[in-house]
């Protein structure tokens, strides 16, 4: 390639989204190119063999001496129940934790490592350098992404990071020994037999005497990235926009205000609204896993209860994903197979004292919001459902009952990121079931076209 073609590109970046139960990522091949040609969504899924060309599970398991990663992880896990192991589902909360150093240090828990041999740092650099390795592939097997844009700049998605804060020294040393060990061991990530533990110690202790170059630019406040999506692709812009971003692991609320009368356009946070909530997709899991629980009834010993509840844990997204879907859900252990319908989970108990403290969290950040839009003399407030939980069939629903809660003139448009919702009509269509789950990813390569002030 031209040094001209290389100068074309020096504006790409790469941002990858950690999701609690997903990782995504995505490229924007330049901020100045049409949205439709300039950023795309990476097939990393595809490259991992896993369920959807566009996610990938978060998951890293260590079995008989071998490391696995991504849906090769999770059947190994499906497999081992019998064994008392469990596998790493999720490297996010590190990127959550009050000190991150602490969280890093932490050994893995033996029924995950029972080798004793990985900290919590080393499962995040061996995971980034898989996610890496997928990009690359997904780069080279993609239409019309050239393939020196693999080495662009790397950002990713955070629920504690603040738009421009710029790089962590923290996370910039995990991306460089990541980008060490993936040039390391390359393909073996993406290989149906995993890695050997004694590859993966000593890529790791050369990558610590001497990293490589992550190219890491920043982090990206997930709802920023999710705002500057919405924005992106509405075809009918508003002033305010507050973002409901339902994970796995937490329920992240934020609001902007999108000033166009600046250049470029600014993306300014209304603070007061942020809240950062465990009501999130693992809670429902729980309440769904007790549920299945009660229903079936407990098991006659305590290793045969903690088999079953290994089995649950590892079925129980599968399981609610059916159950949203067709409303019922079916599981069968042993010899028994267990039912629960859509309406033995909603008048559960302990599921309505969830929603009720759902909409409260919800309604706390939405006052704040019309209190704002009212001041302002603006008559429309978006309400963007992003993440996995946007597709829960109660969610819109309960957010216009949070924002009933207050007597408003400002309309509320509420809906999910996605070309389902008519605001988003110029989304790919082909992306209808994806798109709220991608769009952190999105967002947070885009995010240069509408910088927080």
């Amino acid at each position: 390639m031209d040094d001209g073609e290389s100068t074309r590109y020096e504006r790409a970046r790469i941002c990858i989204d950690f999701g609690t139960a997903l990782s995504k990522a995505s490229i924007c091949l330049d901020p100045l190119m049409p949205l439709e040609v300039g950023v795309k969504p990476l097939p990393i899924g595809a490259v991992a063999r896993a369920e959807h060309p566009l996610l990938t599970p978060s998951v890293l398991y260590v079995d008989q001496g071998r490391m696995y990663f991504g849906p090769a992880a999770l059947d190994h896990a499906r497999r081992g129940v019998d064994s008392a192991r469990d596998p790493l589902l999720s490297f996010k909360t590190v990127l959550g934790a009050t000190d991150p150093q602490a969280a890093l240090a932490q050994k893995l828990r033996p029924s995950m490592d029972p080798t004793g041999t990985f900290k919590a740092r080393d499962a995040l650099v061996l995971y980034l350098a898989y996610l890496d390795q997928l990009i690359r592939e997904a780069i080279d097997l993609a239409p019309n992404i050239p393939n020196i844009v693999a080495n662009a700049r790397r950002r990713y998605t955070s629920p504690v990071w603040r738009p421009g804060s710029g790089a962590d020294k923290t996370f910039e040393a995990i991306f460089n020994e990541a980008a060490a060990v993936s040039e390391r061991l390359g393909k073996l990530f993406i290989a149906p037999e995993g890695i050997s533990i004694a590859q993966c110690k000593d890529a790791l202790d050369r990558a610590a005497a001497q990293p490589g170059n992550g190219r890491l630019e920043t982090g990206i406040f997930e709802p920023h990235a999710a705002a500057a999506t919405a924005l992106a692709f509405t075809n009918a812009p508003t002033r305010y926009v507050m973002v409901f971003d339902m994970g796995a692991g937490t329920v992240d609320i934020a609001a902007f205000e999108f000033d166009e009368s600046t250049e470029p356009p600014a993306l300014s946070e209304v603070k007061e609204a942020r809240q950062c909530s465990a009501l999130a997709g693992d809670e429902i899991d729980r309440i769904l896993a007790e549920l299945y629980m009660r229903k079936r009834g407990g098991e006659k010993s305590r290793d045969d209860e903690l088999k079953l509840k290994r089995t649950i844990i590892l079925a129980i997204r599968d399981l609610k994903r059916e159950l949203f879907t067709t409303g019922k859900c079916s599981l069968k252990t042993g010899w028994m197979a267990t039912t629960i319908r859509a309406n033995d989970l909603m008048e559960d108990p302990n599921f309505r004292t969830y929603l009720t403290a759902l909409r409260e969290t919800v309604a706390a950040s939405l006052q704040r919001v019309l209190a704002r839009a009212e001041a302002t003399n603006a008559d429309v407030v978006d309400v963007v459902l992003a993440g996995g939980g946007s597709r829960l069939p109660f969610m819109v629903d309960l957010v216009k009952s949070a924002g009933a809660l207050r007597p408003t003139n400002v309309q509320l448009r509420v809906g999910p990121l996605s070309p389902a919702n008519p605001l988003y009509s110029s989304v790919d269509a082909s992306l209808r079931d994806a798109f709220p789950q991608i769009a952190m990813s999105i967002g947070g390569a885009l995010v240069e076209m509408m910088p927080a002030q």
